[in-house]
């Protein structure tokens, strides 16, 4: 390892075999192979994709992964200044992150024209400090302007595959915490692949017969920039056709791919030729194996005549069945998570989430009510639990329905609820509360309610506290089953 700076020679060593290349990696690799001979050190290039930055030539580095989101570390910095920047002594920056290996200064340059925007950077990491790593930086982004410039005389930035782009969009269907997100992502993904204009995603549940049919409804929609929006004249169809179009889809089990419709056979399909439509590809989603009372069928458009490619169809039937197998696995979380956070018998959320709403208690605004179900021991005791599980329940619902809006009843032990109400004063707070004890008796039970609203610096916590003593005193008066706290 020299520790000399880089220099006019090396510099021009770099545009030199970059030029004699013939593709961007190529040139790429070449420049970081001139770097490293010359350095000894780390260097890498990654170029800018899809919200990442991938690494496509490097001659070894303390971790090398295949990419690094776009806003990590020295070389976010980089990227969003379009300036270089140095790191003198990374083992006090990245405190950790490279434990028992050797560290040093770090230099990063923009791959980019003085007033361009960087399209990547290219990274030296020493195992040593160097002496002047500002310099080093300087020299380097020089550097980075020749290669990018040869990056330009060869096209840009290489197109992303179609094996790229669908593990970038099968990853990103992974992370999706909603249906609604996912088939959100499913319509940008199909767009991307297909080139067609725009996609949307059409769902409805599946009624017994006899019953009325439940609205369809367009799920998702995605419109590349400059497309029509098919998505919203297909959406103000009449919902008899809508339906007769999912039946198409789903009850086939096919893609339909339609480029002229004048040459081609459109039936089943002619209300979307009156919107517009010139090329569709059609697909059922098949989300029924968790869910079988779903039908989903998704529709790729565009208002030109396109010929997509029999592959491409292929890929995208891909793209949607692992879709519907994330849609399962995203659903399975979500019934396990209510699970864990319900209780079984009454259908309230318990104690768990009530303590994460107790945590958001608003000063003046939050009021608590804490249930208790008078005499419950003597229920269970003569006429058994069964019929103490059946009070519970015809409570609970009781209760329940009898809440506004956003608030919420809990059930937080054998014979004690809770309802976490937001109001505008503590007489509200003890209006609910008499319509709940009202509810109660109706069900032919009876229950005792605490009030308390939160004062300014008391926690949470503490007016739970006050609402439970109060309702204790309220059990005790034998004229009135609500009171509220002191």
């Amino acid at each position: 390892m020299t520790g000399r700076l880089l220099g006019r020679g090396v510099i021009d060593d770099v545009a030199d075999v970059a030029a004699s290349c013939d593709t961007v990696v190529r040139a790429c690799n070449a420049a970081v192979s001139v770097l490293h001979g010359h350095t000894g050190a780390a260097v890498d290039v990654l170029l800018l994709g899809p919200g990442q930055l991938s690494v496509v030539a490097f001659s070894g580095a303390w971790q090398a992964p295949a990419a690094v989101p776009s806003h990590y570390g020295v070389v976010g910095h980089v990227l969003a200044t379009g300036r270089p920047a140095a790191i003198h002594d990374a083992s006090v920056a990245y405190a950790g992150l490279h434990a028992g290996r050797p560290v040093g200064s770090v230099v990063c340059a923009p791959l980019s024209e003085p007033t361009d925007q960087p399209i990547g950077v290219v990274n030296i990491e020493f195992d040593h400090v160097v002496a002047d790593p500002v310099q080093w930086a300087t020299e380097l982004a020089e550097v980075g302007r020749r290669l990018r410039h040869r990056i330009d005389e060869l096209g840009g930035l290489p197109a992303e595959s179609a094996a790229e782009l669908l593990l970038r969009h099968t990853l990103g269907f992974a992370a999706a915490g909603s249906g609604a997100e996912l088939a959100a992502l499913v319509c940008r993904a199909a767009v991307e692949l297909t080139g067609l204009g725009s996609a949307t995603v059409l769902a409805r549940r599946i009624t017994p017969p006899g019953q009325p049919r439940t609205p369809l409804r367009t799920s998702a929609a995605h419109v590349a920039a400059g497309a029509r929006d098919l998505p919203a004249r297909v959406a103000e169809l009449p919902p008899d056709v809508l339906s007769a179009l999912v039946d198409a889809v789903c009850r086939h089990g096919a893609s339909h791919t339609l480029g002229d419709p004048d040459s081609e056979d459109v039936r089943g399909f002619e209300p979307l030729v009156r919107a517009g439509v010139r090329t569709l590809l059609a697909f059922p989603v098949r989300a029924t194996a968790f869910d079988p009372r779903l039908e989903v069928a998704m529709l790729v458009m565009d208002e030109l005549e396109v010929r997509v490619e029999p592959s491409t169809v292929t890929v995208l039937e891909l793209l949607t069945a692992n879709a519907a197998e994330c849609y399962e696995r995203l659903e399975t979380v979500h019934q396990l998570q209510s699970l864990a956070e319900t209780d079984p018998l009454t259908g309230l959320r318990h104690l768990g989430p009530f303590t994460k709403r107790l945590a958001r208690a608003r000063v003046g605004r939050t009021a608590l009510l804490v249930i208790d179900v008078d005499n419950f021991k003597q229920i269970n005791d003569r006429l058994g639990h069964a019929e103490g599980d059946r009070v519970l329940v015809s409570l609970a619902a009781a209760m329940r329905a009898c809440l506004r809006e956003g608030d919420e009843l809990f059930r937080v032990g054998g014979d004690e609820f809770v309802a976490v109400l937001d109001v505008p004063d503590a007489a509200e707070a003890v209006r609910v509360a008499d319509r709940l004890v009202a509810a109660a008796r109706e069900t032919g039970g009876a229950v005792s309610a605490g009030v308390a609203l939160r004062r300014p610096g008391e926690p949470a916590d503490a007016t739970l506290r006050r609402a439970d003593l109060a309702m204790y005193t309220a059990k005790q008066d034998t004229q009135y089953a609500v009171c509220e706290a002191e």
